[in-house]
């Protein structure tokens, strides 16, 4: 799957041209890094989010606001489908053991959908106690891999 890696700059002018109301912080060229910040509104609320991304690494999605809900004692874990830690959680947008994203892939195209998808299967599972949005959950292991021949 994996492709040629998406320079850095290429990043920020497909981020520009998607999701021209999010804006680009603290570029770093040298260290191929940015972070971005704007908000989304998929469904019920308006959120701002915060999209950390250095060329080599993968992208890290936070929601800065409105503070997430948790849930304690709900079977799926009080904030599912995040990693750690706790009191800055990161968003669980894809399976890196499955590799569901790589460096060649837009973020634009990607990761910022995925927030939203992300987002919409939060505000259902905050009303259900549910979560219905697929993957597995942190901690859990990955599904055995099937060769292809």
């Amino acid at each position: 799957m994996a492709g040629r890696p998406i320079s850095i700059d290429r990043q920020i002018a497909r981020m520009k041209s998607a999701w021209p109301l999010f804006t680009a912080h603290n570029l770093a060229r040298t260290q191929q890094s940015v972070r971005w910040t704007g908000h989304v509104e998929p469904n019920l609320t308006r959120y701002k989010l915060e999209i950390r991304y250095a060329v080599g690494n993968f992208p890290e999605v936070r929601i800065l606001t409105p503070p997430l809900t948790r849930l304690p004692g709900n079977a799926e874990g009080a904030l599912p489908h995040v990693y750690p830690p706790a009191d800055d959680p990161t968003l669980c947008l894809f399976d890196p053991s499955a590799d569901q994203w790589d460096f060649s892939m837009a973020i634009a195209e990607t990761t910022l959908p995925w927030a939203c998808d992300w987002i919409v299967c939060y505000e259902f599972w905050l009303i259900t106690g549910v979560w219905r949005g697929g993957g597995r959950h942190a901690g859990d292991p990955p599904s055995p891999r099937k060769e292809t021949l």
